[in-house]
């Protein structure tokens, strides 16, 4: 037996395809109808989901359709087929693996520019409302609980400033910073935050 002759497709499929190359369009649902279970099962087992099966084995026989005139089928259709179906398969796989990578890359970059802008509106939020509370406190105070919280200066270097004992920056700042904790209650801001803010000069 010659190499032609044992990959020379059989009679009825020669038939079929030369039929489907001069656009027969009964031909053609016969090819469908013929092998589209098949192609769909092979299609899912790569894929994993059956509309996006169901695509490419919709896809596969619409080129076909298309192209029709172009086939070259040598060894048996099926092979055709399934080799077509595999490779559209293969090339779904890789176009859904890179978009699931640049999806995943835009989903970090999203949720680190909101964790960012969220963290900024809510200290922002707290600063509003720490201003609002320090506006209500007496002006020797309010001076005091500025010059300690924004200026950065120590308790000795406030009374020097200010002309007042020590005893009255600590006094000032008690008090300060208890109008500030009942003002802030009220607005239910974050107390611990508003601690970690003014703690560290406040306690010098």
């Amino acid at each position: 037996m010659s190499k032609e002759q044992k990959y020379a497709l059989p009679d009825e499929e020669q038939e079929l395809i030369a039929a489907v190359k001069r656009h027969d369009r009964k031909a053609f649902e016969r090819l469908y109808k013929q092998y589209y279970r098949q192609l769909f099962a092979l299609a899912y087992r790569y894929a994993g989901q059956a509309p996006v099966a169901e695509e490419i084995v919709h896809d596969v026989f619409l080129t076909i359709w298309k192209m029709a005139e172009q086939l070259n089928v040598q060894s048996s259709v099926k092979s055709y087929l399934s080799r077509a179906v595999i490779n559209s398969s293969l090339n779904f796989i890789k176009k859904e693996k890179i978009e699931h990578g640049k999806q995943n890359a835009y989903m970090v970059v999203v949720s680190e520019d909101e964790t960012e802008n969220e963290q900024k509106q809510r200290k922002e939020s707290l600063l509003n409302s720490l201003e609002k509370a320090l506006a209500i406190l007496p002006p020797k105070c309010r001076e005091v609980m500025y010059l300690s919280r924004f200026g950065k200066l120590k308790q000795q270097e406030i009374a020097t400033q200010m002309n007042i004992s020590i005893k009255t920056v600590k006094n000032h700042l008690t008090y300060g910073f208890q109008k500030l904790r009942e003002q802030l209650e009220k607005q239910q801001q974050n107390l611990l935050l508003l601690l970690l803010i003014l703690y560290k000069y406040w306690g010098q």
